[in-house]
């Protein structure tokens, strides 16, 4: 790996099976998913998989690392020469990639592009979901059969009551000035919008966000949405201070639809002022860069840019075993 800058993104994975956490069935599920080689995504001509999937210990914190790659064939139906447009049909493999951390004991992705055309976030989250559903039929068929064997009577019915599928949820961290900046471009901000949905085993840092997070679970709604609006605009400043605040521990969606000096409608999430950051490395091993990624990540939040609670005891012992 050539010694240079490379752009990092972070997220907040949410996996949950019904109540329970990404952790409650790590080693069943969620670990296989990464680790199994024979796993892949197809779409049209395209293969999704994850490589070089390790545990690793930094700082006593437990993490999974590996490199996530997007195979797939290039095609090309004509080149232009000093003569114009000339029919040339050639196909030509290419594998662009990214190096993943997932700090398991808060649930946060680290996310590093290495090439041009890496795969993104997207792609990684609709990976991981379809490995994850995979994996879950298989557990659950291997429980069937064991159980049947043992002649107890059982229906997969039941057992996917006992073990719920699983859901995936990868909400990108937010910047403060990129939302001061966002934000500022609407003339007219006439609504924005904040959906709660299924979060890890942690509380959020914000109490008004936190009480609308506790009320959606206690009543057990699956989303929870907030909407202020004003034809005539929302106060801005008051905005940006709200969306801060519910965006920074990446446990909510927001939505913010409005129109610019020119009134064009504008309409932006999460996404749109995601938090960015850039790391050197000079290694192409994923375990080798993880601690490098972790301290970034350690860094943004002793600077303030990231907020995020301590593990839970639960997740600390849940990953005892895996701590080296």
């Amino acid at each position: 790996m050539s010694r240079r800058q490379y752009p990092v993104e972070m997220a907040n994975l949410v996996c949950k099976f019904g109540s329970q956490n990404l952790l409650d069935y790590f080693a069943e599920i969620v670990l296989p998913s990464f680790s199994d080689p024979d796993l892949k995504r197809v779409y049209g001509a395209t293969e999704f998989f994850f490589e070089n999937v390790e545990l690793v210990t930094v700082d006593n914190r437990v993490l999974l690392v590996g490199r996530f790659i997007k195979d797939m064939v290039l095609e090309r139906e004509q080149i232009y020469t000093k003569s114009g447009l000339v029919e040339d049909h050639e196909e030509m493999q290419s594998s662009p990639s990214s190096i993943f951390v997932l700090v398991l004991d808060i649930h946060r992705l680290i996310f590093l592009k290495e090439t041009r055309f890496a795969p993104t976030l997207d792609n990684f989250k609709s990976t991981l979901e379809n490995f994850l559903k995979r994996n879950h039929k298989a557990y659950i068929d291997a429980i069937y059969d064991h159980r049947k064997e043992s002649g107890e009577k059982v229906t997969k019915k039941q057992l996917m009551l006992d073990v719920f599928p699983p859901t995936l949820e990868l909400i990108p961290l937010t910047s403060a000035q990129s939302i001061d900046s966002f934000v500022r471009q609407y003339d007219v901000l006439s609504s924005v919008t904040y959906k709660f949905s299924n979060r890890n085993d942690e509380h959020d840092n914000e109490g008004f966000f936190e009480a609308v997070q506790r009320q959606k679970d206690e009543v057990n709604s699956k989303t929870t949405t907030i909407r202020h609006s004003n034809s005539e605009g929302l106060d801005k400043d008051s905005v940006i201070e709200e969306v801060q605040a519910a965006t920074v521990q990446g446990n909510q969606k927001v939505t913010l639809v409005g129109k610019d000096s020119s009134g064009t409608e504008l309409r932006g999430d999460n996404e749109h002022f995601q938090l960015k950051s850039y790391v050197e490395l000079t290694t192409n091993s994923p375990s080798q860069a993880a601690p490098t990624l972790f301290q970034k990540f350690i860094q943004l939040v002793g600077d303030g840019m990231i907020q995020v609670a301590a593990p839970t005891l639960a997740a600390i012992a849940k990953l005892t075993p895996y701590r080296r």
